[in-house]
């Protein structure tokens, strides 16, 4: 602005508007003149403008756009919820990056409520004589009926993986009946008058190998499937430890392999690799991904799984695929863990109703629109 040129034309206008309006006026002039200076020795920082790649920008061309968030007066979303009732060494990993889309996915009242759980348990034998390996008989009896008096109901590997990665609904204390390896007798004998009884299903973690050379073995795991309450998922092709110096061409035939052979006899690919020996390496996480696999299970018993939310040792976090690494509790001694994961849900679901105010500021200023409201008419 030209000062002086603005004082000179408010001078001969001091008639007309009456002289105590000219000298409010040319006060204000004045200090104008004095911003103008202070201006020019402030150091300007530059805007910086960051550029959206076209295809990233195309891809959310139909998404509501975001608002721009105040750091002054936006919340933080809570923090990830925490337990000392981990298995040592273990602690909660996130996979979701997209923190609108977790939130969205967290309070639709359509999906799983917050605090579900999962807890997947390792079976090999049950044993019925001294001497016999595998979990007590009486045990395992006590494990099935505490379970169910807990409220627990099974699910499949699909219904695991939709739950894990857009949080479908489960119900809210779920549980994964695992029994390793080609053990069809076990399943008949010891596990399916409680599926009967209880509606359930059980998985069974089934290795190719020589099963076509095995009389049969193809039927006996058809028939059990063909029940309803038998879920078969891969555990290799061989039941190959993978270890560090495993040839890679063999890793992906572990991996690979499974796939005709449940296409030809159970008409699906398995969803779900369940480590053999519960080991892996790096490379063979990234091929399990490559093959399409949506969960893969170790045999750590860390803790139970949530939505967003694994227990993992730390290295198994250094994998950085958590999914391809869900824990298992083993089956001698899960039945004093099972209360212990009822408690971490339900701790879970109080802590995420006491932030839900609080996470529903950061998603109105952060994502736009607004989080429904938590419900009790959770499913």
């Amino acid at each position: 602005m030209n000062i002086a040129w603005e004082f000179d034309r408010m001078r001969n206008l001091w008639p007309q508007l009456g002289w105590g309006f000219g000298l409010i006026v040319m006060a204000g002039l004045l200090g104008l003149t004095g911003c103008a200076r202070s201006e020019a020795n402030i150091e300007r920082t530059p805007i910086v403008l960051a550029v959206e790649p076209a295809a990233t920008s195309a891809a959310r061309a139909d998404s509501p756009a975001r608002p721009t968030p105040d750091p002054h007066i936006t919340p933080e979303p809570p923090p990830v919820f925490q337990t000392n009732k981990l298995l040592r060494g273990a602690k909660p990993v996130t996979y979701i990056d997209d923190t609108c889309e977790y939130l969205r996915r967290r309070w639709d009242p359509n999906n799983a409520a917050p605090g579900t759980i999962i807890v997947p348990i390792m079976y090999h034998r049950v044993k019925e004589k001294p001497g016999e390996r595998g979990v007590n008989q009486a045990y395992f009896k006590q494990t099935m009926r505490k379970a169910h008096e807990l409220g627990f109901q099974t699910i499949t590997a699909e219904q695991a993986a939709d739950f894990l990665e857009r949080n479908a609904y489960i119900p809210p204390r779920s549980l994964m009946l695992f029994v390793d390896d080609r053990r069809v007798p076990v399943i008949n004998k010891h596990f399916m008058p409680f599926l009967k009884k209880y509606n359930w299903t059980v998985i069974s973690a089934w290795i190719i190998a020589n099963t076509d050379q095995r009389p049969g073995l193809w039927e006996r795991i058809e028939a059990a499937y063909q029940t309803g309450h038998v879920d078969v998922q891969s555990h290799g092709l061989r039941h190959l430890y993978i270890i560090p110096g495993t040839p890679k061409k063999q890793i992906r035939e572990e991996l690979f392999g499974p796939f005709p052979y449940f296409e030809e006899h159970f008409g699906y690919r398995p969803v779900a690799f369940i480590w053999p020996g519960g080991n892996y390496i790096p490379y063979a996480v990234r091929v399990a991904r490559e093959a399409g696999y949506r969960i893969g299970f170790t045999i750590i018993p860390n803790g139970p799984i949530m939505f967003n939310w694994i227990p993992l040792q730390k290295a198994e976090r250094q994998m950085g695929d958590p999914l391809l690494l869900l824990p298992r509790y083993h089956a001698n001694s899960v039945k004093e863990q099972l209360p212990i994961a009822v408690e971490i849900g339900e701790k879970a679901k109080a802590q995420a109703l006491a932030h839900y105010p609080q996470e529903a500021a950061w998603y109105r200023e952060h994502c736009g629109g607004e989080l429904p409201p938590p419900t009790t008419g959770y499913r």
